[in-house]
C-alpha cells in the first residue's frame, strides 16, 4: 500500500472525458432509470445481492452457489429487466471455452499421473537444496504470467497447484504454503493491461504502456513477495 500511494503520486493525471461526455452519460444513465418501474429495479438489486451471497458461500454450499446466480439471471430474465439476447450477448463464450479445456486438461494430468511425474522429475532436478522461497516464488510468477496471458485463472490454477504440491511431496516439505500462494497469485497477474480491470484503467485513464508498466510491475513483484512471505511465515516448510 505504501509504494502505491509513493507510485500513485507520480502517475501523470491526464484528463478523462469531457464535461459533453459526462452530461450525455448522465442524461443515459436517466432515461434507463425512467424506463424500469421502481418494482422492477428494486428486483433487479435483490436478485443481485442473492447472486453474489451464492458467489461468497461457493466454498460451503458448493455446486447451489451456481445455481442462486442461474436463478437470478432468470428472474430478471422473467421480469423483462433484459431479454434473452441482452443475457446470451453478455455472456463471454471465449472465457468460458478457455476455462472449461483448461480444467479439463488439469484433470486428465491428475488422472493419468502426469502431474507426479513431473513432480518427481522437477524435484529431481531442483534437488534437496532447494531454497522454498525461491521455488514458491518461481511458481507465484508462473502462474499469475499464465492466468493473465490466457484469461482462464481457475484453469491455470488448477495446472500449477496439483505440481507445486507433487514437487513439494517429493522432496518432503509440506505443500500448503506452496499450495496457499500459488493459487491467491492467480488472481495477482494484473501488470498487463489484457482484460478486465487493468483494461479499463489504461484505456480510460488514457495511459501510454510505458506508465503504466511504471507503476503495475513495481507493484506486481512487491505483492508477489509478500505473498511468498507471508505463505512461509503462516505454513513454515
Amino acid at each position: 500500500m505504501l509504494n502505491c500511494i509513493i507510485q500513485y503520486k507520480f502517475l501523470p493525471d491526464h484528463p478523462i472525458r469531457d464535461e459533453e461526455d459526462d452530461e450525455e452519460a448522465e442524461s443515459i444513465e436517466n432515461e434507463t432509470a425512467l424506463l424500469l418501474p421502481k418494482w422492477k429495479q428494486n428486483v433487479t438489486y435483490a436478485a443481485f445481492v442473492f447472486a453474489v451471497v451464492g458467489m461468497l458461500f461457493q466454498g460451503r454450499i458448493g455446486d447451489a452457489g451456481y445455481a442462486m446466480a442461474g436463478l437470478s439471471v432468470a428472474v430478471i430474465l422473467v421480469i423483462g429487466v433484459l431479454d434473452f439476447k441482452e443475457i446470451r450477448d453478455a455472456i463471454s463464450a471465449p472465457i468460458i471455452l478457455m476455462s472449461a479445456g483448461v480444467i479439463g486438461v488439469a484433470d486428465a494430468l491428475g488422472s493419468t499421473g502426469l502431474t507426479n511425474l513431473v513432480g518427481e522429475t522437477v524435484a529431481g532436478v531442483l534437488g534437496t537444496n532447494v531454497n522454498p522461497f525461491v521455488m514458491i516464488f518461481g511458481f507465484c510468477i508462473l502462474t499469475s504470467l499464465l492466468a493473465t496471458l490466457t484469461g482462464s485463472t481457475i484453469g491455470t490454477v488448477y495446472v500449477f497447484t496439483p505440481l507445486a504440491i507433487a514437487v513439494c511431496s517429493n522432496l518432503g516439505l509440506d505443500p500448503t504454503a506452496a499450495a496457499c500462494a500459488i493459487v491467491i497469485s492467480g488472481w495477482c497477474g494484473h501488470f498487463l493491461p489484457i482484460d478486465g480491470m487493468p483494461a479499463m484503467i489504461l484505456g480510460y485513464g488514457k495511459y501510454s504502456a510505458k506508465e503504466f508498466w511504471v507503476f503495475t510491475i513495481p507493484q506486481y513483484f512487491i505483492r508477489l513477495f509478500a505473498l511468498t512471505v507471508g505463505s512461509l511465515i503462516m505454513f513454515p516448510m
